[in-house]
């Protein structure tokens, strides 16, 4: 047996390093699986001749992989939606993936390669993906894993493909709310060097424009990658997520974006034939909100006792009482995936209309913060030109 330094994802989502004993770096990753972890990282201790502390493993998990092995998830519809067409109409998982290789650019397409050599050489494409668990997370590898174990992998396929197609629609939605108030906070750049154009004209204007993007840019792009990498943490990701709760009007759209996903994923889950707990961990984090996610994953321990849905998901206190009302009749008839569609449907629409408001509320701001900045630079260059005048007479 050889030594591996790993990275991995315990339960929880919290970002776990170790070393484990094993027989090649696949029982490794077997290993961790079966411990309840998904492997971000597994290394031999003496690769290639180079010996890998787990402060070096640590690191790349860390800071390395999130920013260099992410996938656009337009590419991962695609991709799954194109799989779900080719295993319908009656090709085998190898061939799908060769197909789908061939014609996969970038590092998805190697990706799909590698897949398909593992499923060629007799493993399962959960094992494969589970390789890359910032490309794949457990909602994806849930669906594959049951449907390899039910022999229902075409239609789980198909869930995956919706799930993400539904995902970008969100994303949609809320990329359509903050544009108007992106192009306005936009503006302050420009509106911010108006002091120059009124003093100099047009040349000292674009002279001084030219000289904010040289000093803001390069210092902005180091705070949008450092603000990555600390969200890697979930101490401070699942911060930022219960103070994002409580900003008004914002606070009560994420509660409302985070209940949507939880609901869609849970049907989807439960539908496939997961286990409710298994799901409802699934769903917890599919909701994109550490901070509810955590408090959602206290009902799992409730389930296990013998507590029913409603009432493990009425302890969190995460849920608005009119949802647990739609969702106890679906209960009691044995419908859950039915009526938690019902209630994503519902949770829909009142996102819609907080988006809505949520657009109006920070255009508004933003409009206001750009019309003050442009009083102040006016009364400031007016204050300076007249006392000037002033002194002169």
């Amino acid at each position: 047996m050889a030594t591996y330094y790993y990275t991995a994802k315990d339960r929880s989502g919290n970002t776990i390093t170790g070393s484990i004993d094993a027989d090649d770096e696949r029982s490794a990753a077997s290993r961790l699986r079966e411990m309840g972890h998904f492997p971000m990282d597994v290394r031999s201790a003496h690769a290639q001749g180079v010996t890998y502390g787990r402060g070096a493993v640590a690191f790349i998990g860390y800071f390395v992989s999130p920013l260099c092995t992410g996938i656009n998830i337009r590419h991962l519809s695609f991709f799954f939606r194109q799989l779900a067409i080719l295993l319908g109409g009656g090709m085998s998982l190898s061939e799908a993936l060769r197909s789908l290789g061939s014609r996969t650019k970038g590092r998805l397409g190697a990706i799909v390669a590698d897949a398909r050599d593992r499923v060629s050489a007799g493993d399962t494409l959960f094992n494969a993906l589970c390789r890359y668990p910032h490309v794949f997370n457990r909602l994806i590898l849930s669906l594959v894993r049951a449907g390899e174990m039910g022999g229902l992998l075409m239609p789980m396929v198909e869930r995956i493909a919706a799930y993400l197609e539904y995902e970008i629609g969100i994303r949609r939605k809320i990329a359509l709310a903050i544009f108007y108030p992106a192009i306005v906070v936009i503006l302050l750049v420009p509106a911010s060097q108006l002091e120059a154009l009124m003093q100099g004209g047009g040349e000292a204007y674009f002279a001084a424009l030219k000289q904010w993007f040289i000093t803001w840019v390069p210092r902005l792009l180091l705070a949008a990658v450092l603000v990555k990498l600390l969200f890697q943490f979930s101490c401070v990701k699942k911060a930022w997520d219960a103070f994002k709760l409580m900003i008004p009007i914002i606070g009560p759209t994420a509660r409302r974006i985070a209940m949507l996903r939880f609901s869609r994923v849970l049907a989807s889950l439960y539908g496939a034939g997961l286990p409710l707990t298994e799901a409802v961990s699934v769903s917890s984090d599919a909701c994109a909100n550490l901070a509810l996610g955590a408090r959602i994953s206290r009902a799992i321990s409730a389930l296990r006792s013998g507590i029913g849905l409603t009432q493990a998901l009425q302890r969190t206190g995460a849920f608005a009482p009119i949802v647990l009302d739609m969702l106890l009749p679906g209960e009691k008839t044995g419908r859950i995936d039915d009526t938690l569609n019902t209630v994503a449907d519902y949770m829909e629409g009142e996102v819609d209309a907080s988006l809505q408001k949520l657009a109006i509320a920070l255009f508004v701001v933003a409009l206001l913060v750009v019309s003050i900045l442009v009083i102040l630079l006016l009364v400031r260059f007016y204050t300076s030109y007249f006392n000037k005048v002033m002194g002169g007479i």
